[in-house]
């Protein structure tokens, strides 16, 4: 018998003297990503390589004495109130796994751009597991958090690994990359910006698989990330996101942008996961009001612009 399987025939016991639990809740990029087809289940398979930044959400969980009680609240950011939140859901989950139904209250302090392809949204939900397990002795265990986080979002399993992780599959195969080139990467200074507006993962993924052209080799990706992690390709090469090409052929707007930070800032951009985040790696040449002042420049003054650093 697994581990998650006993814990939830056995009910575990809760500590009373925990009321109040607060989590950070990282947001990641997506250093390299290929899309090499589509799956049967509907899914795109993808090979990834992500990495943690200092950007963070806050996730605060209170233990209520209302059994069954559940509520999500998070001020700056009306839409993501109520119990359609992705962080409501994972207490469901976890309640289910756990037998455990004591009444939780959340409230996100958001500092993660919505609609960013950073994964706040993922990143919130695996902060309310991760959470959860703290109201309780022993919680459940890394394997049975993996599972359920699946079944949350592809993504969100990867948010249980520190740093720097190498995600397959739908993106819920994940396992943590440490060679020396992560560790030189590891609180180096990142630009990100992002247009004043998201855009649709699903429209863009349609859009992908329209054509099978526009896949990538499953094979030439791997080889390409063995070669990054052995230092023969560097990062600033290594770079890379097979939905750009479908973003910036509905976007226009996105390509010159580009081409005039890389000509004046000697810099590579990229769009992150499915977007409309977009970053650089700072290579201590470029001042970041500078940077700042070429974006509003732009996309106006309303896009975001923000300095981060790898975790």
């Amino acid at each position: 018998m697994s581990k998650g399987c006993y814990l939830k025939s056995k009910k575990m016991k809760t500590l009373d003297a925990v009321r109040k639990v607060c989590m950070p809740s990282w947001a990641k990029l997506n250093l390299f990503l290929a899309v090499t087809g589509k799956r049967q289940d509907g899914f795109h398979e993808i090979v990834s390589v992500m990495a943690k930044i200092e950007l963070h959400d806050l996730v605060s969980l209170e233990r209520t004495d209302n059994e069954g009680e559940l509520s999500c609240f998070c001020p700056v950011a009306e839409n993501l109130n109520g119990e359609q939140n992705l962080a409501a859901k994972a207490v469901r989950v976890w309640r289910k796994q756990t037998s455990l139904d004591f009444g939780i209250r959340i409230e996100i302090s958001k500092r993660i751009p919505q609609e960013a392809g950073l994964g706040g949204g993922s990143s919130n939900a695996v902060a309310a597991l991760l959470g959860l397990n703290r109201f309780v002795v022993g919680g459940l265990d890394d394997e049975t958090l993996i599972r359920i986080s699946a079944e949350l979002g592809s993504d969100c399993p990867s948010f249980l690994k520190e740093s720097f992780s190498l995600a397959l599959g739908r993106g819920e195969v994940v396992q943590t990359i440490e060679s020396s080139v992560t560790q030189r990467l590891k609180h180096r200074e990142i630009f990100l910006f992002k247009p004043p507006i998201g855009l649709s993962t699903r429209e863009i993924y349609e859009s992908l698989a329209q054509n099978e052209g526009n896949y990538d080799s499953k094979k030439e990706a791997k080889l390409r990330i063995d070669s990054w992690l052995k230092g023969e390709v560097p990062t600033e090469a290594f770079l890379s996101n097979t939905l750009e090409n479908q973003v910036f052929l509905k976007h226009s707007y996105f390509a010159p942008l580009f081409d005039r930070i890389a000509g004046e800032f000697g810099v590579v951009p990229i769009m992150t996961g499915s977007g409309s985040c977009c970053f650089c790696l700072d290579n201590g040449q470029v001042s970041f009001e500078d940077f700042k002042s070429r974006i509003w420049d732009a996309w106006g003054e309303d896009s975001i612009v923000i300095k981060s650093r790898f975790r």
